[in-house]
């Protein structure tokens, strides 16, 4: 089959498809989930640190994290440790995105917390 494109013409052959394909199939996988990375980090953060004062990179630390089983790039890591450290540390353990919740916010008049655009009027 010959595909024509960009002025170029293109052989694309079954043993081109099935080497793309093998290729494809060939790719490490993903973590599964940013909680399962978050959960990852939780419980290995003090590791992390340590090999950190140790000297260790982030890219030498996602090296030996991938190499153990657990593919991750060295951006992922910094990123999840980085959130890991900002969190408050009782919603560390509890985890979830509504584990600390706000009080609602008050209006001066004690009203309900709902903005209302300045383009519309309340009756």
């Amino acid at each position: 089959m010959q595909i024509q494109g960009n002025n170029e013409a293109t052989m694309l052959s079954d043993e081109l498809i099935a080497n793309i394909g093998d290729s494809l199939d060939a790719m490490s996988p993903k973590p599964a989930s940013r909680r399962e990375l978050d959960v990852l980090v939780s419980r290995i953060e003090g590791k992390i640190r340590a090999a950190q004062e140790r000297g260790a990179t982030y890219a030498e630390i996602a090296k030996q994290i991938s190499e153990s089983g657990y593919p991750i790039k060295t951006n992922t890591l910094r990123l999840a440790v980085q959130r890991q450290r900002k969190q408050p540390p009782d919603t560390k353990k509890h985890g979830g995105r509504n584990a600390t919740r706000r009080k609602p916010l008050q209006t001066r008049n004690g009203g309900s917390s709902a903005v209302q655009r300045p383009d519309t009027k309340k009756p």
